[in-house]
């Protein structure tokens, strides 16, 4: 249940204000909006599939009608179907590694080809030659379908590229030579009604799908009773974090004393109550550089990035003393007192990798509560577990 680390934003959008086309109606997170971004880079196939329809009916306009407008066209469509190229394989060499991909790019060029369709549409309905009618207006309605069901993750946008293929076809039509086209000006209005309602619902579908999806993603790597990460959600973490060059990684496990005694005198509701206070005083000091979990029982870990091996210590102190030093109250009037040992291990002056970290961390947790517990050693091959296990 690992998460793509790709990031899909619309930075160049919101710097010329363009922002809200992309933005979804209800509030969303960040991971949820991301990959909603990420869904308008769908089928780009069927962008260049796109591009060849048009190149066909160009080419017909320029043997049937030959002429300088043609001829441009000709020349902006192969233009814009190797812009689209080159972006796709550009988005494809990056996509999956940590990186930003900026979905503007791409929607910048899907705006420029459906106003390219709208414009050839245009020249051929405002002519006289009915072949060529007849081929723009099959081409537009083929396209229409298409460009709404790649764009449905973003509803205003959809419905900019649907009126950008639709809106100068109609006009083309009515200041051509047959009157009686002018009727489509009346099928116009019902006909974008439909497409937005189908595209709503579209876009609720994908966001209601990424919602429960989140929320099952929440569930399996958080613990239910306190909150924090469990054992899965912090190897997931583990596994995308990267220490910094020069910096620290460090790895605290914790791990409290006398706590089945307060299980066996008041009862397991009176430990979940301790072990949710634990687990608050624990994200308290901690703050927002460090990730916290409870790795089963009442056995916890912190990880500390970005520190010296000095600051690792006294945090991980701090930590025993916030545990220790003040009782929980679990029922009116009925306090209890439980302790704790602490032991970690830095990257990369004890270990060189997160799996061999945790491991040295836990053998430093042995160490402390051998020596004595409610207090937080430091990993050492010279400790009283490695010197047991030798």
């Amino acid at each position: 249940m690992e998460r793509n680390t790709t990031t899909y934003t619309i930075s160049m959008a919101e710097r010329v204000g363009a922002g809200r086309l992309f933005r979804s109606g209800l509030a969303i997170g960040d991971d949820i909006r991301s990959r909603l971004y990420a869904q308008l880079l769908n089928s780009p196939t069927a962008a260049l599939m796109g591009s060849l329809c048009s190149l066909i009916i160009l080419t017909t306009a320029n043997i049937r009608s030959p002429s300088a407008v043609f001829t441009t066209f000709t020349v902006l469509e192969i233009a814009l179907a190797v812009a689209r190229l080159l972006e796709w394989r550009r988005r494809r060499a990056i996509e999956g590694k940590a990186a930003t991909i900026d979905v503007s790019w791409s929607a910048l060029l899907s705006v420029l080809w459906c106003g390219l369709q709208g414009a050839l549409a245009f020249t051929i309905m405002s002519g006289s030659d009915p072949v060529l009618q007849v081929l723009s207006a099959t081409t537009v309605m083929a396209l229409l379908g298409p460009v709404c069901s790649r764009n449905y993750a973003a509803p205003a946008f959809a419905t900019l590229l649907l009126l950008l293929l639709d809106i100068p076809f109609v006009a083309g039509a009515v200041v051509s030579d047959q009157p009686w086209l002018s009727v489509i000006v009346l099928l116009t209005p019902p006909f974008v009604f439909g497409a937005r309602q189908i595209i709503n619902t579209f876009h609720e579908t994908l966001l209601k799908s990424l919602l429960a999806e989140e929320e099952n993603l929440q569930l399996a790597l958080h613990d239910s009773l306190t909150g924090i990460y469990n054992r899965q959600g912090m190897d997931e973490r583990l596994s995308r974090l990267v220490a910094s060059p020069g910096q620290t990684m460090a790895i605290i496990s914790l791990d409290l004393d006398g706590f089945k005694g307060i299980n066996d005198e008041y009862g397991h509701g009176a430990g979940d109550t301790v072990l949710v206070e634990v687990a608050r005083r624990i994200t308290l000091a901690a703050g927002e550089k460090g990730i916290v979990a409870r790795m089963g029982g009442d056995e916890f870990m912190v990880v500390v990035r970005d520190c010296d091996v000095d600051h690792v210590r006294k945090f991980g102190e701090a930590l025993v003393e916030a545990i220790c030093n003040e009782a929980f109250v679990i029922a009116p009037d009925v306090t209890v007192r439980v302790g704790a040992s602490a032991g970690f291990a830095c990257l990369p002056e004890d270990a060189l990798t997160a799996h061999e970290l945790r491991i040295r961390a836990d053998r430093a947790l042995y160490d402390a509560k051998d020596a004595g517990k409610r207090t937080c050693r430091r990993y050492s091959e010279a400790g009283p577990t490695a010197a047991r296990r030798a």
